[in-house]
């Protein structure tokens, strides 16, 4: 993989800062977070895509749904892995994103396992590609 760029999407600080020190502690230094869904789409609007995406399973439903389908709906690989868990009365926001035809590359329960991180990301592989998103609108 050269030079992958990661995005995390992530609204509680002590996860961002533990998701980013497992990406620089795995040779991964593209890496951005987002806090906010503005920031999210900002990001995902660029000229590049990010190579790999993270987001939470305790995401708000709606907003996780809604973010698949504008997911689904692009021409752009993605890869997404979903950290936490799903509960039963919450949606299986990475089964949703299977069933949409998207690739998880992982789910990884907190706390974060650094063997199954470093496995996830050997995963991506030579899958992993520079891709250009949509064009910017201005």
């Amino acid at each position: 993989m050269s030079r992958p760029y990661v995005l995390i999407h992530q609204a509680r600080p002590s996860h961002q800062i533990l998701l980013h020190q497992a990406f620089n502690a795995q040779g991964i230094f593209n890496v951005r977070i987002t806090e906010e869904a503005a920031d999210l789409h900002a990001c995902l609007s660029a000229k590049r895509c990010p190579d790999l995406l993270i987001l939470d399973h305790a995401m708000p439903k709606r907003a996780g749904l809604a973010l698949l389908k504008k997911l689904a709906g692009s021409h752009a690989l993605r890869a997404l892995l979903f950290v936490g868990q799903a509960t039963p009365e919450q949606q299986n926001l990475a089964l949703e994103a299977k069933r949409r035809g998207l690739w998880v590359v992982a789910e990884l329960p907190w706390p974060l396992s650094m063997a199954h991180l470093q496995r996830a990301l050997q995963r991506l592989g030579g899958r992993i590609q520079t891709v250009t998103c949509a064009p910017h609108a201005h």
